[in-house]
Formats: C-alpha cells, sequence, structure tokens
C-alpha cells in the first residue's frame, strides 16, 4: 500500500520511536518493577509491575534525570497494584521533553 503523503509516514515512524522505552526498569524493591514506559510532552506514563505474593498499597514515586544527571522533574502519587499483576500509571505535568536522553528512578515506599 503507497502513502499518499510519505512526510506523513517518516513523521509517525519517528515520534514512536521516541515515545516508547520497551526495557524493564527496577525500583527499590526487587518484587516491583516498572515496564513500557512512554513520555509525550511533558507527561510520563507505563505499567508498575508486581512480582510478588502479596499485593502493593503504597507511594510510587519518579525522579527524571538529564544526561548529567541533574533531576529535572519528580512526582509522587498512590497506587495499588494486586499480586503478580500490574497497574498502569501516568504523571502529567513533569519534565519529560528529551525522553530518550534522560534517566527515571522509580521509588516505592
Amino acid at each position: 500500500m503507497k502513502h499518499r503523503n510519505p512526510m506523513i509516514a517518516v513523521i509517525v515512524s519517528m515520534l514512536f520511536s521516541a515515545l516508547a522505552c520497551a526495557k524493564t526498569l527496577q525500583t527499590n524493591n526487587p518484587e516491583l518493577v516498572v515496564k513500557r514506559v512512554y513520555c509525550v510532552d511533558y507527561n510520563l506514563g507505563g505499567v508498575l509491575v508486581n512480582k510478588g505474593a502479596q499485593p502493593f498499597r503504597g507511594s510510587f514515586s519518579v525522579a527524571v534525570k538529564d544526561e548529567e544527571g541533574d533531576i529535572v522533574g519528580r512526582n509522587k502519587m498512590r497506587l495499588r497494584v494486586g499480586a503478580e499483576n500490574g497497574a498502569r500509571f501516568s504523571f502529567h505535568y513533569i519534565n519529560t521533553l528529551d525522553c530518550k536522553n534522560q534517566k527515571f528512578e522509580f521509588q516505592v515506599e
């Protein structure tokens, strides 16, 4: 199938490659990991996965660091995740404009 406007296909493919991060990110609890991280403009989202046998109910926070290691954004929320399950999360208005070059540190309490 031919694209009517090849420039749109290029823009869409570049956009989706910059939005998602497919790797698993660790938290300070080895039973809770973060997957399917994505960012758009000032928003950051993904899935918190509970690999443990007990449900998680508590605080979930993120620190966004730039390429020099400086924290450029923080956010925190309350979240519940059942045992051996996952829960979607979304942080709004956090500085994630350069998603590919930033690092994310997730913590649970």
